[in-house]
């Protein structure tokens, strides 16, 4: 296999991205800047040669892919529930600051748990980070067939682009947060992957 590429992108903002409330599985749509957000993202993929698109089934991250696939033209967008964010159990819904102090954690704190997955990894009914991990790469392997047919862009989350930053990096937890209609790049070749 030739070296190819997928791309990974964030969700526009939701309502609860900009309140600091903790998403997981929860399904909140796109507020307007996000709707704005996935308009930006798609021109900035104009020119990609995107072949295809898949989504996380959450409607943030689907809406965003579809508003994507309509600028760049790429057809239909392919759901699946493996790109969905991690499921943060009873912490869904909570403002930042709400699981600091639950865990017992000094307020300051509160900002670097959004994106230290392992900090969280004792809360109720959060889904483990490993098995996390597992669906994402899950996916991906599967994915990477697919661009013998042309490069591809994923539409997913933040836990979920860390999950692929972490494994390919081994960075360690409270990286910096993606931001909302950013993406990455991965390249594939054979057995390797980096992000390029």
């Amino acid at each position: 296999m030739c070296i190819q590429e997928i791309l990974v992108a964030r969700h526009g903002e939701t309502q609860w991205n900009r309140m600091r409330k903790w998403q997981g599985s929860s399904d909140i749509p796109l507020n307007e800047t996000g709707l704005m957000q996935a308009r930006q993202l798609g021109i900035s993929l104009m020119g990609e040669g995107i072949g295809r698109i898949y989504s996380s089934d959450l409607q943030r991250a689907f809406t965003t892919a579809k508003i994507v696939s309509d600028i760049v033209q790429s057809g239909n967008v392919t759901t699946d529930s493996r790109l969905r964010e991690r499921g943060l159990g009873k912490f869904e819904g909570w403002h930042s600051v709400e699981v600091a102090r639950f865990l017992g954690m000094p307020d300051e704190q509160a900002r670097i748990l959004e994106t230290d997955e392992l900090s969280i990894e004792n809360g109720p009914d959060v889904e483990p980070w490993e098995s996390f991990t597992r669906r994402v790469w899950s996916f991906l392997e599967d994915a990477a067939v697919a661009t013998e047919h042309g490069k591809i862009l994923v539409v997913a989350h933040g836990g979920v682009m860390r999950a692929i930053s972490y494994t390919l990096t081994q960075e360690g937890f409270g990286m910096p947060e993606y931001s909302n209609g950013q993406y990455i790049r991965l390249k594939v070749n054979e057995n390797s992957w980096e992000i390029g």
